[in-house]
């Protein structure tokens, strides 16, 4: 979890140089909270994972108008698993589309950290993830309510995109509620 925890700042330095420098002010955060099934289908299935979030909106978004969907926020973010299993921390974009109503749905790109398995075995019931830093999708539905609430569906995935031997990689599956400050 340390190694973990090390490796965010880097991402974020990362992520924050790629967007826009501009000195606007950064809107107010939305913070995120659910529980997701840990890599529901895999190897390390069976467990539960609690997930935590901050979104941000980029500088300039606001001024985008009706083009707000082409600007992502930046996201950063932890999945602490209960059981022991493979933790990590991650750091991307997120765009959101507007649908009908308060539906809305979202696709991310970014990077995480993990404390779990590298090398070419795993102790039972982890997987052999490969590389300490993976690259992370995510994909989502999700329902605006009043007050700055929202609910989220979503999977998300890990894996290091096959830079390393190994490449199980995980996909969780859960349920999160936002508070947008």
């Amino acid at each position: 979890m340390m190694q973990m925890l090390r490796a965010l700042p880097s991402l974020l330095v990362a992520l924050l140089f790629a967007c826009s420098t501009e000195a606007e002010e950064w809107s107010a955060p939305e913070l995120r909270l659910g529980l997701v099934a840990h890599d529901a289908a895999g190897k390390e299935q069976g467990s539960v994972s609690l997930a935590a979030e901050v979104l941000f909106a980029l500088p300039g978004r606001e001024k985008a108008g009706d083009l707000q969907s082409l600007v992502p926020r930046l996201q950063v973010g932890a999945i602490l698993n209960m059981a022991g299993r493979t933790s990590l921390a991650h750091a991307g974009l997120i765009w959101q589309v507007d649908l009908v109503g308060g539906l809305f749905a979202e696709a991310g790109l970014g990077l995480a950290a993990h404390d779990g398995d590298t090398g070419s075995a795993s102790r039972p019931g982890h997987a052999a993830l490969g590389c300490r830093l993976l690259f992370r999708e995510t994909i989502g539905l999700g329902y605006r309510l009043d007050g700055g609430w929202s609910v989220l569906g979503s999977v998300e995935h890990v894996s290091n995109g096959g830079l390393c031997a190994r490449n199980r990689g995980l996909t969780h599956v859960g349920m999160r509620v936002g508070y947008q400050f």
